[in-house]
């Protein structure tokens, strides 16, 4: 049983990309994260897995970066990204539109609107579109900078371990009564 969980254990390390160089795992997850915010929703997926062959990085660390948006965080992402649109193009959105669940099916109400969200999507495409390269190039430096610091702590650690091993005196099991 501690076999194949040391085993199991060994293989989700190796899918996880852990081991890799702090360059290709920051890599993998800023391009996960930054094709997350894109606003190509509905292609982040496909997009993802491709761009992971094309690179050769995590499959894995890029789908789990694009999970960046998501039910809880696309109510707060958005109206953010819309705003920074607003103020990069300079488009106006005159007001806001509140649809009926019973007109979204009504291709006249979307007509009667259409110059909204034009203005609308354009602003959040634009927006969405530079937080989601900002976000990826933040988190590309962030992250090597903390896994290359996060390896060296560790290495200082088993050092330590090693040369506090080496100093203890070794008693004979037959003086510790152990033996």
């Amino acid at each position: 049983m501690r076999q194949l969980l040391a085993r199991a254990t060994s293989r989700f390390v190796e899918v996880m990309g852990v081991h890799d160089r702090p360059e290709r795992l920051a890599a993998a997850w800023a391009l996960g994260i930054g094709i997350g915010l894109s606003p190509l929703m509905g292609l982040h997926t496909a997009l993802a897995l491709a761009l992971a062959i094309v690179f050769r990085l995590n499959k894995l660390d890029v789908l789990l970066g694009t999970l960046i948006i998501n039910p809880w965080t696309l109510p707060l992402y958005f109206p953010v990204a819309l705003l920074v649109g607003k103020r990069v193009t300079g488009v106006n959105i005159p007001h806001f539109v509140r649809f009926q669940p019973e007109a979204v099916l009504n291709l006249a109400v979307w007509r009667e609107n259409a110059p909204w969200l034009k203005s609308m999507l354009l602003a959040w495409g634009f927006g969405a579109a530079i937080l989601a390269l900002l976000a990826g190039f933040a988190t590309y430096l962030l992250l090597r900078r903390v896994i290359r610091v996060h390896r060296e702590h560790h290495l200082r650690r088993l050092a330590h371990a090693d040369q506090s091993n080496l100093q203890k005196p070794r008693v004979p099991p037959e003086q510790t009564g152990k033996g």
